[in-house]
């Protein structure tokens, strides 16, 4: 089941009303744009097309898009030694689809230690990806 339509939709909104809020635009003024720019008066019925072109509007009216921070950048700057584990860590995440804040909060619940990745020895890292390897897998086997 491929669901990156609905999630990329998903993201497409949630940026639409960042970019609303940022604008300071009151919900009659929003309403005027969504219809001037793609003839809808809810942001719910924008297909593809409509939230790009919405999104273009508002970024013609001063509207700057916030850039994506990568949670995983401290990777890079870790010890040379404990850069395959956490890359390990990285990529089972993203491939069950979430991010650092899970593998810490799963580290959370096999410790009872609240404990940022960086902060993790070798051992517990080790713990950490087997645990994520585990539930990847038991979340593959249940679909």
């Amino acid at each position: 089941m491929n669901r990156y339509p609905t999630d990329q939709r998903r993201r497409d909104l949630a940026t639409i009303h960042m970019a609303k809020k940022q604008l300071g635009m009151d919900d009659a003024a929003y309403r005027d744009i969504l219809w001037s720019v793609a003839r809808v008066r809810s942001s719910s019925e924008l297909d593809q097309a409509g939230r790009s072109k919405l999104l273009d509007h508002f970024k013609a009216c001063g509207w700057k898009p916030t850039p994506k921070v990568n949670e995983w950048a401290f990777i890079d700057k870790a010890a040379p030694d404990r850069r395959p584990l956490l890359k390990k860590i990285c990529m089972v995440c993203k491939s069950m689809g979430v991010g650092k804040a899970y593998a810490e909060g799963a580290a959370q619940r096999q410790t009872g230690i609240a404990r940022k990745l960086e902060m993790m020895d070798e051992g517990q890292l080790w713990l950490l990806a087997g645990v994520l390897e585990r539930t990847r897998k038991s979340k593959e086997r249940a679909k």
